[in-house]
């Protein structure tokens, strides 16, 4: 499927993209509408890796968020010691620090979606990845709506 009107957000992904694996890690914020396609833009964008690994996580509209979820789901296709440390139930500190020790260990494309919805540890988790994430070969997109009031991603970068 050829998505129109789109060759220049996925030229723009692939340049900082290979920014990130080059030099050194970066974050990018896709922002949009409920139904824009910024779903659609990344899952294209992540079929077309072949240099990078891909990691996504997703928050979930829930009445109680599930704390922490996008790193759950990235743990999940991890299988590695970051997985370990969750199923330990470390601490918040443990699970950080696992999840930057799995963003160096290989370049990565890693993907938050909707993270409008994303509880406070996640967050917090965006927070920690975001200063560190020079030290990774990783792009890390976090995708939202900017079109939703209370919305703790737009409070929260405000």
């Amino acid at each position: 499927m050829h998505l129109l009107e789109r060759d220049a957000c996925l030229g723009n992904l692939a340049k900082w993209l290979a920014m990130a694996v080059e030099r050194a890690g970066c974050v990018v914020l896709l922002a949009g509408e409920a139904g824009i396609g910024k779903t659609v833009l990344l899952r294209e964008f992540a079929q077309q890796q072949r240099a990078a690994r891909v990691l996504w996580g997703a928050c979930d509209a829930l009445f109680t968020p599930r704390p922490l979820g996008p790193l759950h789901d990235i743990a999940s296709q991890t299988q590695g010691k970051l997985l370990e440390t969750i199923n330990a139930h470390g601490s918040p500190a443990a699970l950080f620090a696992a999840a930057l020790t799995e963003l160096q260990r290989a370049q990565a494309l890693l993907v938050f979606e909707d993270m409008h919805w994303a509880d406070e540890a996640t967050l917090d988790l965006l927070t920690f990845l975001g200063r560190r994430i020079d030290r990774t070969r990783t792009l890390l997109v976090v995708s939202y709506r900017d079109d939703e009031s209370g919305s703790s991603v737009i409070r929260y970068g405000s």
